[in-house]
Order: C-alpha cells, then structure tokens, then sequence
C-alpha cells in the first residue's frame, strides 16, 4: 500500500483482508503517514491492533525520490479505498514499474486497470474479496513459498560461488 494512513483509503479493511491469508511468505509493507492527529490515532489503533503479525511492515513515509527504489522488489499494489478517488496516482506509478494491482471500484481504478490483466478490481469496503484477490494473484504468480531458496541451497550456490572465484585467480 502507498499513501496516507486514513480512514477513507481502506487500511483497516486491507488489514483485515491480509490477516486471513494464512502463508508466512508473503509480506504487506505499507508506505505513507498520519497527516493529522485524527489520522495518528487511527494508524496507531491499527498499528496495535495488528503488531503480533510481523508479516506487516510500517515502512513510514518515503521521499519521492527514493520510492522507486523502496518498490522495486514489491510484486503488487494494493488500493483499498473505500471512497471516491479520482485518479490514483499510486495506481499510474505501480503500472508503469509494471506491478499487479489490486484495487477497488472506487474511481480511477477502473480508469487504469483492465480487470484480470493489469490486476482485479473489487468492491470496496469488503476484506473477503481483497483476500481472496490477494490469494488469486499469490497463486497465480512466483510469489509462492515455491521460490524461496532454502538455507542450504543458499550455502550451497555461496560455496560454488566462492570456488569459482578462488579457482579463477
């Protein structure tokens, strides 16, 4: 998720959504801020809420210049909104790095993502179908447990590595 932590983006109903997916492989890192004291109260309250699942990272505000960077490894954007967005830059800056979105019929969304090839568009306010969304694109996709490298073939591909290196000198 990119953008403000508030009310009306849907946070709480993404988190709820994440929350049922039960694969201790995938992440939600969240990037963006309270803007207000409203806006603390209600990221904090989900921050609490949510602490025990170390799946989710706060990533706190990004500078611009630095968020193709923060991204880039990232498979897909998440817009939950559950109010009326015009445009949804997040959306424009995630298709063009190429990422999947999942977002909600909310607007602009439906403006830049051909359901089903870009990504899926779901009704808003709903984290059955969010999760569900996040559970297509998750077997779908190589972001599976599948593509984890395992410790040992990890040391295994380091050592070779290593040879390699020290036989060619």
């Amino acid at each position: 998720y990119v953008g403000r932590i508030n009310y009306v983006k849907g946070i709480h109903i993404l988190l709820e959504a994440f929350s049922k997916i039960d694969n201790p492989y995938i992440r939600l890192h969240l990037i963006g801020g309270a803007g207000n004291k409203a806006e603390s109260l209600y990221m904090n309250r989900l921050r609490r809420k949510y602490k025990k699942d170390l799946r989710i990272k706060w990533l706190g505000k990004v500078p611009y210049e630095k968020m193709a960077e923060t991204t880039k490894e990232f498979h897909c954007l998440i817009h939950p909104t559950i109010c009326l967005e015009i445009f949804g830059l997040d959306i424009a800056e995630a298709l063009q790095q190429g990422k999947y979105v999942i977002a909600t019929r909310c607007g602009g969304a439906e403006m830049q993502i051909h359901n089903e090839k870009e990504g899926l568009l779901v009704e808003p306010n709903n984290a059955e179908f969010i999760s569900n969304a996040i559970q297509v694109f998750i077997a779908e996709s190589k972001c599976s447990n599948a593509n984890v490298n395992s410790i040992g073939n990890h040391t295994d591909e380091l050592i070779n590595l290593y040879r390699g290196i020290l036989y060619q000198q």
